[in-house]
Order: structure tokens, then C-alpha cells, then sequence
């Protein structure tokens, strides 16, 4: 009868051991990983333009810039799924510049430019002026607006970086800025004979 009574205790105690291991691991999952769940239900929320996919694009476009591809081209944290941008369409939205053209690479100044725009809004949040034209590489043709409300466009030309692109832009004040900025000879205007090729 002792014999009979401790293998009637043994079995249940084998038993309930095995729903107690799957428990433990239920309550590890839930434990490790619903942090991350939560994380991730809140960056969407707080991005929620910022990152989400948008057919239609907010005007001005805000939000923050997270590459620099060179002085007159930017990429920001925004996802657009538009059929206007092309090749870009589903990827972060790239601004080019309206009205002006910077140095490309291997040119004078090319370098400076790309530097210049670099510290004025890299990780910062900025405003993108435009009329939802893009360009035939899906970049969206915009002015960018800083947080101290300067124009980006019109910096570059201040500073003799950019110059007015007179082939895309009839716009007379960046006509005026480029002219002051020859007369002062700053940035590519100091160089004497500086061949600008097709900028």
C-alpha cells in the first residue's frame, strides 16, 4: 500500500512538471519581448508621418533630414509610396534644391558646399517648400526652410557655394543673390577664370 500510495504521488507530480517548463518559457516570451512590441507601437505612433508611408505629401513637408548627398541634395526621415517619385517611390524622400545648382564632386568648392548644407540641418527638422514636382531621379524640387526660418537655397548663394540655376529658374531675387555674391567675390567667385562648366 506504501509502494502504491508514492508512485500515486510521483505521477502527478510528473506529470504537472512538464506544463510548468512550457509556463516558464510562455512567461519569458511575453516578458522579452512585449517591451519591444511596446517600443515599436510607439515609434510608430510618435512618426507616424514621419516614417509612414504618404501618397499625398504634406505642404511644407516637415520632417527631419537624415542624409547629405551633396550641397544641393538632401534625404530626409519620410517615406513617400507616390508614383512620382519614380525610381524612389517606398524609399526616404530626397530633396534637390530648387533654383540653385552647387559644385559637383571633384569641382572647387564642391566639398565646402556639401559641408556647409551638413552643418545648417543635418538631424535637424526642416520645412520643404514646393509644388510636388520631382524630378527624373524621384527627388521632390523644394526650398528648404531652417529652423531659424533662413532659406537653404538662398544661404548657398549668399556664400558663393551655389549659383542660380538660370536653365530650371527665372526667379529674380536668386538672380540678385548670385549677382551680389560675384561682386563680393565669395566662395567660387574668388577663384580669377573659374570655369563653372554646366552649373
Amino acid at each position: 500500500m506504501g509502494i502504491q500510495n508514492l508512485s500515486s504521488v510521483r505521477v502527478p507530480a510528473f506529470r504537472f512538471l512538464i506544463p510548468r517548463v512550457v509556463f516558464s518559457c510562455l512567461l519569458f516570451l511575453i516578458f522579452t519581448t512585449t517591451p519591444t512590441m511596446l517600443a515599436s507601437c510607439v515609434l510608430t505612433s510618435e512618426e507616424g508621418q514621419q516614417f509612414g508611408s504618404n501618397i499625398d505629401l504634406p505642404n511644407p513637408l516637415k520632417a527631419e533630414v537624415i542624409g547629405i548627398q551633396d550641397g544641393d541634395t538632401i534625404e530626409l526621415k519620410f517615406i513617400y509610396s507616390g508614383k512620382k517619385a519614380g525610381r524612389r517611390m517606398g524609399k526616404p524622400v530626397r530633396i534637390r534644391f530648387l533654383h540653385i545648382n552647387c559644385p559637383e564632386r571633384g569641382m572647387p568648392f564642391y566639398k565646402n558646399a556639401k559641408q556647409f548644407t551638413s552643418e545648417k540641418c543635418f538631424r535637424k527638422v526642416v520645412s520643404i517648400r514646393h509644388k510636388g514636382e520631382f524630378d527624373k531621379y524621384g527627388r521632390l524640387l523644394g526650398e528648404i526652410v531652417l529652423p531659424d526660418g533662413k532659406i537653404l537655397n538662398k544661404e548657398l548663394v549668399k556664400k558663393g557655394l551655389a549659383v542660380h540655376f538660370k536653365k530650371y529658374s527665372k526667379d529674380q531675387e536668386y538672380a540678385a543673390l548670385e549677382i551680389a555674391a560675384e561682386k563680393q567675390k565669395v566662395g567660387i567667385w574668388s577663384q580669377p577664370g573659374m570655369v563653372l562648366g554646366h552649373l
